[in-house]
């Protein structure tokens, strides 16, 4: 195997085992916040505390680390993806719009973090392409939250393995846990679709003719029949009353191809819309993007694997 290929080939392999990420950090010859990303970060001691990571020896920073005689270790948090891409990239004023403090040795601490490890350097040892750096921990700080990972060359997600449990639901008794799947979707429906309903209701309309508004702003016109049949599953699939409601509201208007929305049907859409939309915002706060993201997929899964024969409501 040439060469190239074979560091890959080993590189690759070692992608396999997966780090968390970490940014550490020192101070520079004059005085200057020096930091650099590294996933190298692990544990060599309990008594005394001991912990070593490794810096490649064409660093620019090198020299701040081998000298300053201390550095702290930053073990980043789920939320922190960009801060390591900054501190990954070579030059630059990688503190820049950073929170950032002295710490007990004078090294940089962070503001964020999962966990926090302030260290005075013990050993420097050549380790090949890279310089092994172990400092001794005077300093400690550790928050319940999600750690950043890297696996195979590329930002991973914590997920909590699975344990033993009992049965989510009792068939021979009639009673299910707050574990219950379908309890859980079920709920999160009814509470996140609760401040639209309210606004609804201050319309004077029901979930079945704004359901009708969301599928003709999407694909219209429809004819009365397609449009109870891909609302069907909902169970608010509107009869000819209810479309008739709508347009004495003057939300709807009957043409020779079908229902479409008026003006005032589109404008009464988009304000229900944006309380959905302040929701969904106000929900995001909570979660890290990777988390909505996986929630969304595995909501979509669970859409394939229930909705076969479920009409597609809207096009893409």
């Amino acid at each position: 195997m040439a060469g190239n290929d074979a560091q890959r080939a080993f590189r690759d392999a070692l992608g396999t085992f997966a780090t968390g990420v970490t940014i550490a950090t020192t101070i520079g010859e004059s005085g200057e916040p020096v930091g650099v990303t590294a996933n190298s970060f692990n544990s060599v001691s309990i008594d005394p505390p001991l912990v070593l990571w490794s810096l490649a020896k064409s660093s620019y920073s090198r020299s701040a680390f081998a000298e300053s005689g201390h550095f702290a270790i930053h073990v980043l948090a789920a939320t922190q993806e960009g801060l390591s891409n900054d501190f990954a990239r070579r030059g630059g004023d990688k503190f820049a719009g950073v929170d950032w403090r002295g710490g007990a040795l004078g090294s940089p601490v962070l503001g964020d973090y999962a966990a926090l490890f302030e260290c005075r350097t013990r050993h420097q040892y050549e380790g090949g392409d890279h310089v092994i750096l172990v400092g001794e921990v005077i300093a400690h700080d550790a928050r319940d939250v999600a750690p950043l990972l890297f696996h195979g060359g590329r930002y991973a997600e914590r997920r909590p393995r699975p344990g033993a449990s009992e049965p989510s639901v009792d068939i021979e008794h009639g009673r299910f846990t707050d574990d219950f799947l379908f309890y859980l979707i079920s709920r999160a429906h009814f509470q996140t679709s609760r401040p639209t309903r309210d606004k609804l209701a201050r319309f004077g309309m029901d979930m079945g003719q704004y359901l009708t508004l969301a599928l003709l702003s999407m694909d219209r016109p429809l004819a009365a029949d397609a449009i109870a049949a891909r609302l069907a599953h909902t169970g608010h699939a509107p009869d000819a009353a209810a479309l008739a409601a709508m347009v004495a509201k003057g939300l709807l208007v009957e043409g020779g191809e079908g229902w479409e929305l008026t003006e005032a049907g589109r404008e009464r859409l988009v304000e229900t819309l944006a309380i959905g939309q302040a929701f969904e915002a106000d929900l995001a706060d909570h979660f890290t993007a990777a988390e909505l993201a996986e929630t969304k997929a595995v909501l979509r899964r669970i859409i394939e694997l229930t909705g076969a024969d479920v009409p597609i409501g809207w096009r893409g």
